[in-house]
This record gives C-alpha cells, structure tokens and sequence, in this order.
C-alpha cells in the first residue's frame, strides 16, 4: 500500500504479548511508511512505555525518528484544534487543573458566606490561604475528573438540572451535595462566551459533531494515529478515536491477557451489555452463570485483577469492527495469542500465563501439567525489612547472572515497589555499596523519583521555601553548604567543607540566622548566642584581631575565634555572604505577594543563591524556572492577583514541578527499579515485586468524601480506581515476565520474628498454585530468610539458603572456634595476630599518654592503632542545640579546657578577677547556656574554678620553683617508653608534680575518702616513670571535689610494674584485651558477684555502661559474658588494676570545700 493511500479506519490489534504487539506495530508502519515530512503520531500512558516503543521502532527500522510520542491528554486538546480552528480553541483548556485551582483560589471565600456551601466551609478555620489552597487543589482535581468520566453530569448542572445519571434514570442531589453543582455553575460564570465554549465537555462535543457531521476539517489531522500499550482509556478518547478514523488511520495495539470473551466473568457487567464482541466464547456463555461459580469456568486470577482492563476491552467492543479492520489492513486476523516458539511450556510461569490466555478454569479445568523439582520461574522470598528484602534480592540477581541457564543480564531486570521514594535510600544503601571493580557490583537505575528525591538543588529550594518556619540548625546549613550549586555560588570547594565545618562548631553556631529570626519564632528572649550570625562575627573578629589576643579590660561583646586566618581565611566570607543571602531572602518571606511578584522574588532569590555546574544543575534550575512560570500563567489565565503568603507560594510551585513528563528516563543500563505504576506492561526477563506487603499493597487511595463517583450505584466502567489500577498492575506483572517473576514481602517481624502476612494479591496469586499443582506447592516455592545477612544459616549445607557476603564468611568461620583457652589467651574465636615489630624492625615507640589511653581503652587502641580501624563514636560536632545546663561531658570539656590554660603568674588575690574574667569569655564564646540558665552555670562555674585554682595554688606555695624535665626512657623487647614530664616543680620537700583534673578523682562518699583508680591512671603512669628513672617525684592531683596526694613509689618495682605495663601493651596489638576498667576493679573487688559485673559492664538504672564508652569494645564483646568467655580478666586485672589500686589506696585525699558527697553527674 502506498503512503499517498493509507487508508483510514479504526484497527485494532490484540495480543497478551507486548513485543508481539510491538512488532506487529512497526511491521505495519515499516512497510506502509508516511510522506517524508509527516510524523507518526504513538500515544502511550507512561514515560517507561515511551521509551521502550522507542527502542522498539528504531530495533526494527534502524532509526525512531519523525515519530511524536505523547500522552494521550495533549494530543486529544490538539486534535480539538484541529479539527475545530486555531483560532476557536485557546492553546489550553481554561478549566485545567492548574488554572481551575487558582480560580477556585478566588472564588470559594466568597462562596463559602453562601448556606449551600455549609457542607464543605467547615473544612476552613478563619484566615488559613494554606488551607483554602488544599481544598482548591482537592476541588480542581476532583471537577478535572468530572470533564473526563463524567462530562454528562457537568452538562446537567450547566443547565440548572441538580442531576446525577446512572446506569438506569438518575437521582437527584442531596441537600449537602448541591454545593458542587452550584460551585461549579459559578466557575463557569467566571468565563467569557469564547472560554466557556472552550471547556472540555463543551469542546469535545462540538468535535465529535463536526467530524461526524463529515464537514471538511479547519486543518489537517494525523494521518495515522498508533495507541500503544494502554489497558485502560477514558470513554472522551475512545469517541474522539473512533470519529477521527473516518480521517485517519488509527492502530490500537492492546494488550488482552486473553484469547477468549471474558468480560462477563467480573461483577459490573450489566453495564457492559454492546451490540458488538470482538473475541468468541470459550464454550457456554458466562453472562448468565452466577460470579460465585465462575472460578470453575475462568481462570481466578483474571477475575480477581483483570476489572480494569475487561471494561477497556468492553468498552473498545462497542468501536470494534473486525470485519472493516480486515478490509483496511488485508490480514486474515488481527488477535496474535500463539505459542512461542521454543518456550518452555511446563514452566510454573508459563503456564500461568497461558491458563490466563486460554481462559482456563482454575477447577475443573484441563489438569495443570506437573512441576520440575527445579521450577524456579514463580519464586517467593521472605525477610524482616526493606533493607533485608533488598540485600537478598542483591544475593538472588548475582545468581541469576552467573548461573541462569538462559542469559540475563542486569537491564533485563525490572524491580518494582510501591512507592519507590521510600525504598529510594535502602537501594543506593544496598546496590551502592560494591565498587565498579567488585565482582558482585550490579549497575542499577531508580526511576520514578520526584525530582526534589534526584536533584540537591531542587530540595535545597524546597528547604528555602519553608525557611520562616525553620529554627535554621548548625546541620541544615553544613546540608546546605554540600549543595553543590549554592557553594559554587559562594566560592566553596568541596575541600573547603570539612574546614569551614569545623569553623562552625568552634565558633558556637547552633540554630537560628540571627535574634530577628528568633524572634519570628517566637524565641526572641535567646537573642543572637550561638546564631549563624553570633558565629560569623565571632570568625570575623577572630580574623580582624590575628593572633594577638584582646586586652583583658577589652569586651567586645563576642568573643573572637582565632582559628580563621591564612589563605583559608576567605572562607569565613562566602560564610558571611551566604548568611546575609539568608537573611535578605528570610525578610522577604516574611511578607505576602501577588504571584508574579513571588516569581520575580523566587527567580532573584534562585540567581543569588545557586550557579549551575553541570547538566543537572542547569536541568533542575530549568525546571524550576518552568514551574514558576506554569503557576504565574495559570493564575493570569485564572484572574488571581491576591497577595498570598510563601506557604501558598511554595505548595503551588512545588506541586508545579511534579507534573509528568514523557521525557523522565526510564530505562538505563542496569537493573531499573521504579515504582508499580499503570499501563507499563513492558517485557522484562524477570521481573521482581518488592514490599508486597499486606496494607502496602493495594495502596489505599481513599476517594474524598465529596466525591460523588465513588457514591453506591454510581460507578461506571473505565472509571479510575487506585485499587483497581494496583491488581490490574499485579496482572501486567504476571504477563510481563518472561523467564521469571519474583515475589518478596517483609513477612517477619523484626522484634519478634512473628510471621507478618503478604498484600491479599500475592496470597491469591500463592492460592491458585496450591489449587493448581497441590497444596504447599506455594510453600516450597518460598525462602525465609534469617533476620542478618550474616546468619550462620547462609554458611551451612543444605539451608537452601546463598549469599555472596564474602565478608560474613571469614566472620562465621571465626565464630566457630571453642572460646578461650585454658592460659587466658584467644583461641580461634579471636585470632592472634602476628607481634607488631617484625624480627628484623626496631621496636615501636609510645608514649605516657599513649600507654594511658591503652589502658583506658584496650579494645579501642588495638583496633584504632593496629588495624587501622576507627570506630570511635564520633559525636557529630553539628550541634544543633545550645547547652540547656552545664553537667556531665559538658561541664568536664569547659573545665578541662580552662585548667589547662592556667597563667603561670597567677596569684591568689587575682582569682575572683580571673574566673569571672574567663567565665565572661565562655559567655562571649557561646559556651553557656542563654538567658537566666547561663547566668545560675556562670555562677556555678565560677566557684568551681575559684575552688580548684585556690587549692592548686596552695600546693604550689612549698614548690615555688620549677625544675628540670624528667626525661623517660623504658625499653621492653617489643616496645620502648620514650617521654619528658613537664611541669615539675621543686621545693624544700623534694620535686612535686602538679596536675589538674575537671573530673572528681575521689570517692567522699566512705568515711574515709578514697581515691578512684579509674581516674588516675595517667597519674600513676606517670609516677611510675619518674620512679623509674630515679626521679623521687611527689604527684598532686587537684579535681574537682578532691585534692589526691601521692608518695614517690620505688624505684625497682616502678620499673618491673613499667615493663608489665609494656607487655601487655604489646598483647593488645595482638588481640583486643578484655580489660575495661571499671568491670576489673569491680571483678578485683568482688568476682563471684555476677550481677555487680554485668551491671558495670552493660549498665543499670543507675550506673552507666563501661561498653558504651568504647565502641570496639561493644563490637567485640557485646555481653559480660563475651568478656568472660576469653577467660583473660583475671589475669590482666591482676597485673595492671590490682598494683593501681593497691596505689591509689595509698594516696592521701582532702575533700576541697564545698564538694558533694557523691559523684551526682560525674560523666567524664
């Protein structure tokens, strides 16, 4: 057939294949091509859908081009210009959506005075523009669903006739239902002649009358029109589809699970009694049989999910004729429902899908054939959550690739869930993990994702848009900072972050812009401490002043921080220029505005904040750029020029920006995970359903109670219904699956391990196995699995179960040890690593410090020092809260920091002076709590630093001179204690060592006070030392309840004691020590007393954990009784903790004045 003679007509292709029908399609347009500058029209219902018709078309003719795919909405407004004139249909529809909002924006306060309206006014409290924007957009959408599924009604209410029609008659309104006939007569009085001739139900009217009425059309129409793909279709675009073939050509390619008439085996068949049935029964009719008896003469499956799709195809019947479609196309048939060559029948999946095609009943029916023991093609998994569900989906798709006897490959697979923005972050967790390099890496693509989900810029806006309701933490603005569009706005690199972080931090920054922000938070009182601005001034200050510190006479109302300066000094000011971008923008949030004007605000704030660098940058400020203008045209097309406030302003831009496009990728190289969406029936090899949970899936869309589609009697076929489109969407995926299709629910609970039930869909797909092949066959096709991915079960034979962890497998391989030795040293359970100096290697050099921070944290050490590995708990330094009262870690690090700090000409009279002078500092710093809270801590400071630097400078007064360094040298086989002590002073007593401690370091609670071992452990060290290469060395500790005086030790046994120490340091670059101090002291007081260690070890109500203070620790022994299993405390106990505290025993302590009696609050 020539293209000069395409002929026009009405062609409909069925088949339960898509790439049967997809190959039908460009056969046909292949070899009966248009004119060379004519363009195919494809009308498909989903970006996926349009990718993939793409890449069919050009797989068959080389090249897609001159080929306009889109969505079925815009072309059928196109065709309405068309056929009608240009000039006598505007560009878009004045009661779209979008512009229907904005009109209701402007309507419904007046409205809602009117009684009529008493029904939905409740819905509003007083002046709330937020709220009357939501329920417009409820309206809007809900009238927008009217023009398409119900545009008699809207014609009856037009007229003045408070109707609704149904299937036989119609009722009329009820009283509190009126409102929206009368609503939507005043919409239309809103519009001119020419627009309210321009309304959907109106324009499409006249256009079936002009095309039927066979006038000549105002401009030429497609010459052919291909439908692709669609399962479900409004009845406006089946008319206007069934008109235009009397002038074009129009292809329906429909997927049909079956061969056979199947529309009476769903309830809602009396409203599908047409003239015309495309397809022959299979056997009897089925119209008259009751629907209870129909799973013995219909597959159940279909009956179950196939609603939506039975109307479409019913629906179609009416347009259908076969005969004249045959006479166009020439073919003998136009149903493709054929085996396919070389499939393997027997399959479990395949045989589903052709008791589907054939409409064979579930009982009754021809006997399903028997399984192979091998049958993988329906395969169900079970775990305890998404992230589980995910990483066993990782462990099945490795298999599949290596070892499936057909090949697969990572872009035949399709995941779907059913809402991908929310397993968005466990994907990228899971399938990010591996490197390009690793052989388990798995490239993988999520489409579907909004685009605030895929773009930091768009979320950065979204995070701007609400910042008058933000209390603008530390951490939002470093989230802000890692935007990289705003920092190249700035000048900032992504190396500049962590410096200009920690700038940050140091300089007191914790919530709020400045004390004007506060206070349109109604937190006015806490003023500008610890704001953006308090910590930018601070950074300048500390800039302008170098490092010559301020005169003590001098406030300068912050206090300085003199860590900016050199050529990183910069940063400081792209901080500086991005708070006053803030705060400019801030104020002008703060006032109302007509739409353009919030546009113009919206594009200035966007050019001063943010410059694009890459594609995606520019793709997303685009966007933006589109949605704003989408919303300023549909409110000039609407009338509304009100101010409104930025709530309004940021719901409706937002909103703007997550309308669909065709253009949103779909399909990449990898595994595609996307969310279970509607007519996106494309074939994959396998496709995998995850979250099938039940309550998840159906998803709930509850219809708005004022919508009267959803009343009793009312429904309609074609209409749209979330839970019908999701089991429609259950059918597809059945259909779609080529080699297998893979079921996963989180069916575990992970606190109880409970069993949790699948979506009703899966159990029904899971019942009509069992009731084909037997019962339990579902069972055997399903694997439970353990709540870790590094269960033992994984590593056992015969568990049926398979991970490709390497890692959990060195890990189970080391659990299988027997515990410890009878010597208290590893076994396999911890492997014993190799000395750390090697034969031929010097040994390491540590220091007094180092050895103290071994002893205090053994386990810790060997992992941070030996294998490199820092587990550390890293208090985030993103405070975003100012201190609330000193106590506890906090109270320890200011004092700490004070006392280390001390001038050496300090006096006694000059105590008062200098505390309140330091205590002012910390105030000026941001490092008291605001408001009256900061003035009781100063108060409370104070005395403390006047008490302790008192009793220091009491001890100094007989040891007024300073000596000479003690220079420490200790050598052990494996390792040398190389240090100088500083500070020593000297007097007619001998030498003195002076330190102070921001802790309590004594116990006052007995009558006689006792030091506390735990809290002087680099003191003993450090007496130790100084014995130990003969220095008689006095040690004075001043804390903060306590003075602790301890005699010089003697000289022989301080170096035996030294070189224990040394050795067992030595043993913790081995293995992780099982030494955590306050669990050995307690065990050298009392080790027959379980409960007294479990509690030191794992915490009380009223003692704190000692493995919470080490990570490695936890990690290594996660209970007391992990820790006693090594059979290794008693040992080290003894030889580090028992000489400790015989020591500390010894030492004299002196209670300082007014130290409580216990150790309330002691954290450090």
């Amino acid at each position: 057939m020539p293209a000069s003679s395409i002929s026009p007509g009405f062609i409909a292709l069925h088949s339960h294949r898509s790439e049967v029908l997809a190959d039908t399609l460009t056969g046909w347009l292949r070899t009966h091509p248009l004119l060379p500058l004519e363009s195919e029209v494809v009308l498909v219902q989903s970006n996926g859908m349009a990718e993939w018709i793409k890449i069919e078309l050009a797989r068959q003719g080389g090249v897609c081009a001159a080929t306009r795919v889109e969505l079925p909405s815009r072309f059928l407004w196109r065709t309405y210009r068309q056929v009608l004139g240009a000039a006598n249909v505007p560009p878009d529809s004045p009661l779209d959506k979008l512009p229907m909002t904005w009109r209701l924006m402007a309507l419904l306060p007046s409205c809602l005075q009117d009684p009529v309206f008493q029904p939905v006014a409740g819905f509003l409290r007083g002046d709330e523009p937020d709220r009357l924007l939501q329920l417009a957009s409820r309206l809007a959408d809900l009238f927008d669903q009217y023009q398409i599924y119900r545009p008699d009604w809207l014609q009856d209410w037009a007229a003045g006739r408070n109707l609704l029609r149904k299937a036989a008659g119609h009722d009329e309104l009820g009283e509190d239902q009126l409102w929206q006939a009368e609503l939507w007569r005043r919409v239309l009085d809103t519009l001119d002649d020419s627009q309210r001739q321009a309304t959907r139900p109106a324009l499409h009217a006249r256009a079936l009358a002009h095309l039927q009425s066979g006038q000549p059309l105002a401009s030429p129409v497609a010459r052919r029109v291909s439908v692709f793909g669609m399962s479900h279709m409004p009845g406006q675009l089946l008319e206007m589809l069934a008109a235009l073939a009397a002038h074009s050509q129009v292809l329906l390619a429909v997927p049909n699970p079956c061969q056979y008439h199947w529309g009476d085996i769903i309830d809602g068949r009396e409203w599908l009694q047409a003239e015309r049935r495309r397809h022959a029964y299979r056997g009897e009719a089925l119209a008259g049989l009751p629907l209870a008896q129909m799973h013995l003469h219909a597959p159940t499956l279909l009956a179950a999910w196939g609603r939506q799709g039975r109307d479409f195809i019913r629906q179609l019947d009416a347009f259908d004729d076969l005969q004249a479609a045959q006479q166009v196309t020439q073919w003998p048939r136009l149903d493709f429902f054929d085996d396919v060559p070389g499939e393997d029948a027997t399959r479990l999946l395949a045989q589903l899908q052709r008791r589907i095609r054939d409409l064979e009943p579930s009982s009754g029916g021809t006997p399903a054939q028997p399984l192979r023991k091998d049958d993988a093609s329906v395969t169900f998994s079970v775990a305890h959550s998404p992230v589980r569900e995910l990483e066993v989906l990782h462990d099945q798709l490795l298999q599949w690739f290596h070892t499936s006897p057909e090949p697969l490959s990572p872009r035949d697979v399709v995941v779907m869930v059913p809402d991908i923005e929310v397993m968005a972050p466990a994907i990228r967790a899971v399938f990010g993990q591996y490197k390009r390099s690793d052989a388990r890496f798995i490239p993988y693509d999520i489409a579907d994702l909004g685009a605030q989900a895929i773009s930091p810029l768009i979320h950065a806006v979204e995070w701007l848009l609400a910042l008058p309701q933000q209390r603008s933490r530390m951490s939002e603005l470093v989230e802000l900072l890692e935007v990289p569009a705003l920092a190249a706005r700035f000048g900032l690199k992504d190396e500049h972050l962590p410096t200009l972080t920690r700038w940050m931090a140091g300089s007191g920054i914790r919530w709020g812009l400045s004390a004007e922000h506060r206070a349109g938070l109604g937190l006015g009182v806490c003023g500008d401490d610890n704001s953006a601005l308090f910590g930018v001034q601070r950074m300048l200050m500390g800039y302008a002043c170098g490092a010559d510190p301020v005169d003590d006479g001098v406030s300068l109302g912050v206090s300085p921080y003199f860590e900016v300066g050199g050529l990183d000094a910069e940063l400081a000011g792209s901080l500086a220029h991005l708070l006053q971008a803030l705060i400019d923008w801030w104020q002008i949030c703060t006032q109302s505005a007509t739409p353009a004007q919030w546009a113009e605000h919206c594009r200035a704030m966007l050019a001063a904040l943010f410059k694009p660098r890459d594609d995606n940058d520019r793709n997303a400020l685009a966007a933006l750029d589109q949605a704003l203008n989408d919303w300023v045209r549909a409110c000039g097309e609407a009338g509304f020029e009100e101010a409104v406030p930025l709530a309004v302003t940021r719901s409706a831009w937002l909103e703007a920006l997550k309308a669909p496009r065709l253009e949103q990728r779909f399909r990449a190289g990898g595994v595609t995970f996307c969310t279970l969406m509607p007519m996106r029936a494309i074939p994959f090899k396998a496709v995998c359903l995850l979250g099938m949970n039940d309550g998840d899936y159906p998803r709930r869309s509850p219809r708005a109670d004022f919508d009267l589609m959803g009343l009793p009697g009312m429904t309609r076929p074609g209409d749209r219904s979330r839970r019908d489109d999701d089991r429609q969407l259950m059918l597809e995926a059945l259909l779609s699956a080529r080699q297998v299709l893979y079921v996963s629910w989180s069916g575990r609970s992970v606190r109880d391990n409970s069993e949790q039930p699948p979506s009703v869909l899966v159990s029904q797909l899971r019942d009509e196995i069992d009731l084909l092949w037997g019962k339990d066959t579902a069972k055997g096709l399903t694997t439970v699995h353990p709540l870790q991915p590094f269960s033992r079960a994984y590593f056992e034979a015969g568990s049926g179960l398979l991970t490709y962890a390497k890692e959990w497998r060195a890990a189970q391989d080391v659990q299988r040890g027997d515990g410890a030795s009878e010597t208290g040293t590893p076994s396999s359970a911890l492997a014993l690593l190799s000395p750390l100096m090697a034969a031929n290697e010097q040994a390491p050099i540590i220091s007094i410090a180092q050895l103290a921070r071994f002893l205090r944290k053994p386990v810790g050490a060997f992992f941070r020092e030996r294998l490199q590995v820092h587990l550390e708990d890293e208090r985030s330094e993103l405070h975003d809260e100012e201190l609330f009262g000193l106590g506890g870690l906090d109270l320890y690090q200011l004092l700490d920091h004070e006392l280390q700090h001390v001038p050496a000409d300090l006096i006694a009279d000059e105590l008062p002076s200098h505390a309140a002078r330091v205590v002012q500092q910390l105030r000026e710093a941001g490092a008291l709590p605001l408001a009256g809270v900061g003035t009781l801590e100063a108060q409370k400071l104070t005395h403390i630093l006047q008490t302790q630097l008192a009793a220091a400078l009491r001890e100094c007064g007989a040891y007024p001179e300073a000596a000479e360094r003690v220079l420490v040298d200790q050598t052990h086989p494996q390792v040398s204690l190389q240090d100088a002590l500083g500070g020593v002073l000297a007097g007619e007593g001998g030498q003195m060592l002076l330190s102070l401690r921001a802790n309590d370091v004594a116990d006052l609670k007995p009558k006689t006070p006792l030091a506390r071992p735990e809290k002087l452990i680099d003191i003993w060290l450090q007496s130790l030392a100084a014995a130990a290469v003969g220095h008689s060395v006095r040690c004075v500790v001043v804390g903060r309840n306590a003075v602790v005086r301890a005699e010089p030790q003697d000289p022989e046994a301080a170096r035996t004691q030294l070189q224990t120490l040394l050795a067992i340091w030595a043993e913790g670059m081995r293995w992780p020590l099982p030494l955590p101090p306050g669990v050995a002291l307690q065990w050298l007081k009392d080790k027959e007393n379980t409960n007294a260690l479990a509690d030191a070890y794992e915490g009380s109500d009223f003692k704190s954990a000692e493995k919470d203070k080490d990570p490695a620790l936890a990690r290594t022994y996660p209970t007391v009784q992990d820790l006693l299993a090594t059979g290794a405390l008693d040992r080290l106990a003894q030889a580090v903790y028992a000489p400790l505290k015989a020591w500390a025993a010894e030492a004299e302590v002196e209670a300082l004045p007014g130290a409580p009696a216990d150790d309330e609050g002691e954290k450090a």
